[in-house]
């Protein structure tokens, strides 16, 4: 395992420990913010334990973290539409799973066939949102639909993971109903598309 990816693990699973803190819900935020941007861990676990933490403040929770992800996002875009040779740099940083040659130009391909409906789709589902959102401004798709499919999706997203952890209270179960469900969402868009 790569160095940062150990220190993202780590600090990961101490919010976890603190989920029902005040401090967890902030870097809760925080974390979803970086995970739009570099950060290689998706969200949801830890969206999950804070709303396990506090399940009468799930819509508020997921809210907050769907406004953080989408700031990021909108931080990616800018990276990916102004600072083409620092994408290059970040590049180098992210593990070659996430974000390689290979996967950029696979979103090259699919922006052109699909269009901004790729925002949509990346920011609901569990394809990288960072990838997308970086690609979205090398790309050229302006920023104003960018962040409408991005709220539009990543709202949707938290909401159900969140909801769904504080109906259920398994964290393990809601996300791997979600991501199938999440998963099964965006075939039905790719087959539309």
């Amino acid at each position: 395992m790569a160095p940062t990816q150990h220190i993202f693990k780590r600090v990961f699973f101490r919010l976890l420990e603190q989920a029902d803190s005040r401090m967890a819900r902030l870097s809760l935020y925080l974390f979803s913010f970086f995970e739009s941007i570099i950060i290689p861990i998706p969200t949801d676990p830890l969206l999950a334990g804070c709303v396990l933490a506090r399940k009468d403040k799930w819509l508020e929770i997921a809210l907050f973290t769907a406004a953080s992800s989408v700031i990021g996002g909108a931080v990616g875009w800018y990276l990916g539409a102004y600072l083409t040779s620092f994408v290059s740099d970040m590049l180098q940083f992210l593990p070659h799973q996430i974000a390689s040659e290979a996967k950029f130009s696979a979103v090259s391909d699919a922006f052109n066939r699909l269009g901004i409906v790729l925002v949509l789709i990346g920011a609901f589902t569990p394809l990288p949102y960072k990838v997308i959102a970086i690609s979205a401004g090398l790309f050229g798709y302006g920023l104003l639909p960018f962040i409408l499919c991005s709220v539009i999706g990543r709202t949707a997203r938290f909401c159900i993971i969140a909801n769904m952890t504080a109906q259920y209270q398994n964290p393990k179960k809601v996300i791997m109903l979600g991501s199938l469900l999440l998963a099964l969402i965006a075939v039905g868009f790719f087959m539309l598309g």
